[in-house]
């Protein structure tokens, strides 16, 4: 268990978390740090299995704790198929088969992969009460250590509470092997927790919110130490890939010291989940979640700027103050890391922003623009200066095979 003491209202956080390795090669750990159990379920997907589960698959039968190994579809999308898939292959039946008897349930799933992997098995192990890890593919989102697990339920995108890692395991040579973009949504997840850390303040002081200052402080470092390491993750560069890595899980931490996304996600995050929201709703498969959240991060930074040169609200302006250097420093990095848009079309940038007010039950600067009767105005405004600072080029124009 990691546990923090703290100044708020709570006095102390916990997790159950029981081991967070960041190493290199840090598969060969996997034995010994899953040495108390005996019945191990891993599942993996096509690509994930080649870039460590073959390994993690030896290694557990080696050490006599795999149960039985489920490899997945590529892309094994978060929703109720791989979930259902990963529940019905969870039990391992008995070779005679009994009447009396119950399927064989493991003592533990270990999800090999990063987002959409960890989600699935997060969700399957809260359902069946058995404790799940990871190993980690990729430095691609926070939700490592975290508690929540946004997932596809027909046409929606739901946040559900779910189990918690008790162990995380991140290989670094194998995240610098990651593809490109999977190291470029990992940013784009990050950079927008200077959004949300403002949200959650405006949201303290309107409505009274519950707020803890060191966890936001946290977050914050970890965001700056992601910002700092981004433009050196493309050269692969070992110490960039660590500090990604650590920031990312140190983000993911904060969200279950806290007991909910609030530190982490903002604005940034509902526009940008509206928009995989819209992909799913057209059947087609939802852009990474980071790059999304990356173009939501850009758009909610603008609606703050605009904000702030307009509102005679001397407390929001003071509040949002606070984080215009770290707003330069994000249009700064973009001009250099150029993370691509899936959203360019004015109609559907629009609709993110005003359908993303109502994503989940959260205020934000969205509803704020929205009381004021101002978020249509805000939304058709912030189009132009989005596209003229941030936007040089589309996911499909700078990765067309992916």
């Amino acid at each position: 268990m990691i546990e923090m003491d703290c100044t708020c209202v709570q006095h102390h956080h916990s997790i159950p978390t029981e081991v967070i390795e960041i190493s290199d090669h840090a598969i060969e750990k996997v034995g010994e740090i899953l040495k108390d159990y005996r019945r191990i379920f891993m599942v993996a997907d096509e690509n994930t299995y080649q870039a460590a589960g073959r390994r993690v698959e030896e290694i557990l039968k080696e050490n006599g704790l795999l149960s039985h190994t489920l490899v997945l579809p590529f892309p094994a999308l978060p929703n109720a198929e791989s979930i259902g898939k990963v529940l019905m292959e969870a039990g391992r039946d008995r070779e005679v088969y009994d009447i009396n008897a119950w399927s064989l349930n493991p003592d533990y799933i270990l999800a090999v992969g990063s987002g959409s992997l960890n989600d699935t098995c997060r969700m399957v192990s809260y359902r069946l009460g058995i404790p799940y890890g990871v190993v980690g593919t990729a430095p691609s989102m926070d939700g490592y250590a975290s508690v929540v697990a946004p997932l596809l339920n027909g046409r929606k995108k739901i946040v559900y509470n779910c189990s918690i890692a008790r162990h995380i395991i991140i290989d670094l040579s194998v995240n610098a092997r990651a593809p490109y973009p999977l190291l470029l949504s990992g940013v784009g997840d990050m950079i927008g927790k200077y959004v949300a850390i403002l949200d959650w303040e405006i949201s303290r002081d309107r409505n009274g919110e519950y707020y803890c200052g060191q966890i936001a402080d946290m977050v914050l470092k970890a965001t700056d130490q992601c910002v700092n390491a981004a433009t050196r993750l493309h050269e692969r560069d070992a110490a960039a890939i660590r500090a990604a890595s650590e920031g990312l899980i140190l983000s993911g931490e904060c969200i279950a010291f806290c007991g909910s996304s609030r530190p982490a996600s903002g604005t940034e995050h509902m526009i940008g989940q509206t928009w995989e929201v819209m992909d799913v709703e057209e059947g087609k498969v939802p852009n990474l979640h980071g790059i999304e959240v990356g173009e939501g991060t850009f758009t909610a930074i603008e609606l703050f700027r605009r904000l702030y040169r307009e509102t005679d609200d001397a407390h929001m302006k003071s509040l949002i103050e606070k984080y215009l250097p770290a707003f330069d420093r994000i249009r700064e990095l973009q001009q250099s890391l150029r993370i691509p848009f899936t959203v360019t079309d004015p109609g559907r940038f629009r609709d993110g922003i005003l359908r993303g007010r109502t994503f989940r039950d959260r205020y934000t600067v969205l509803q704020y623009l929205y009381d004021l009767g101002k978020l249509e105005e805000y939304a058709d405004a912030v189009y132009e200066p989005v596209m003229r600072d941030y936007c040089f080029s589309t996911f499909r124009e700078q990765f067309p095979d992916w």
